[in-house]
């Protein structure tokens, strides 16, 4: 009764960690390292952890409890199989209760053997639908994740999940920002271009927009391009827009 009662201690505890870390506005890379720790804490045995995300180049792993836990998922990045890269292409969890009896993905359960691991559980990290990654956790003991554990295992995920679809949406909200600053920048060099032609040919900002236009369109070149080059013959320096600054913006 006293270890049960110690191990969901540790589990509140351990989901405690995780809400505080979610809540906090710490660097992504850091709440991935103390989330992995943080669900190796909770667990029986505190198996070793990793996170793995699915890159073009292949996947990654992005936070682990240490270096042998880096090396195992290396072992399975080189085999190209394995119950993390499973668990990223199907979105189901995959477990192996005993990786002896194991007859899945050829000389990948001997290789673990090797490295010590008998019990594997992968939790997929999915982000708006789509499965972008694993949790990956291994133990030294067969039989290393119970039912309660892999309960656990899938409330960290899911924890996971927001902390990275969160991080997805700011860096997806900085892309639209530098976007957004460029073309304010690239309006307001041409702005300026039209101002010149305006005086130079006492023209309406119409008529100066169709001049530019079309030097454009015979020469193949942007708008504002040209319009920096205008800037550039009459001046003698380059164009400087002003620094626009959004809500939220350091820079």
């Amino acid at each position: 009764m006293a270890q049960q009662q110690a191990r969901f201690d540790e589990l509140a505890v351990g989901m405690a960690e995780l809400t505080a870390l979610l809540l906090s506005t710490r660097d992504v890379e850091d709440s991935l390292r103390d989330l992995v720790n943080i669900a190796s804490g909770m667990l029986p045995g505190r198996p070793m952890a990793g996170v793995t995300l699915r890159r073009d180049a292949g996947p990654m792993t992005v936070a682990s409890t240490g270096a042998h836990a880096e090396l195992i998922d290396e072992v399975q990045y080189s085999e190209g199989l394995g119950p993390c890269l499973e668990a990223i292409q199907t979105g189901a969890p995959v477990s192996v209760p005993d990786i002896v009896t194991e007859r899945r993905w050829g000389r990948y359960p001997a290789r673990m053997l090797t490295h010590g691991v008998r019990s594997i559980y992968s939790q997929p990290l999915v982000v708006e639908g789509t499965p972008i990654g694993a949790l990956n956790l291994y133990s030294t003991r067969a039989d290393g994740f119970d039912d309660r554990a892999r309960d656990a295992i899938a409330l960290t995920g899911a924890h996971t999940g927001v902390l990275l679809a969160s991080a997805i949406a700011a860096a997806r909200q900085a892309d639209l920002t530098d976007q957004l600053r460029a073309a304010l920048a690239s309006r307001s060099v041409i702005d300026q271009a039209l101002g010149m032609v305006m005086m130079q040919r006492q023209c309406t900002r119409e008529a100066a927009f169709d001049v530019l236009r079309s030097t454009s369109q015979q020469r193949n070149i942007k708008l504002s391009a040209i319009a920096a080059e205008m800037i550039r013959t009459v001046t003698g320096f380059d164009p400087s827009p002003p620094h626009f600054r959004f809500a939220g913006d350091g820079r």
